[in-house]
């Protein structure tokens, strides 16, 4: 069994800054959610909650620091792609 830890531990992946970006959520291969934050990370575990309606396998991120850019890319991205959970 140690060994195992040590495998895991050695291809581990270190977790660096906070992620800031927008993120995207998939339904196998559908987008259904587009959102963004200063920690990505953090903000996909939210809507992993039991009482968050959104139903998804899979994310990923862009990442962008600069809190308007990231708003900006956001709302055309949304707008553009119309994810199905995405209100407005």
């Amino acid at each position: 069994m140690n060994n195992k830890i040590e495998e895991l531990k050695s291809s581990s992946h270190p977790l660096t800054g906070n992620c800031s970006g927008v993120y995207f959520l998939f339904d196998d291969k559908e987008l259904v959610y587009i959102g963004e934050g200063w920690n990505c990370l953090l903000r996909v575990a939210e809507h992993t909650r039991k009482d968050s309606d959104k139903l998804f396998t899979k994310w990923n991120f862009i990442e962008i620091d600069n809190e308007q850019e990231r708003k900006q890319v956001e709302r055309e991205l949304r707008r553009k792609l119309k994810p199905k959970y995405n209100k407005g």
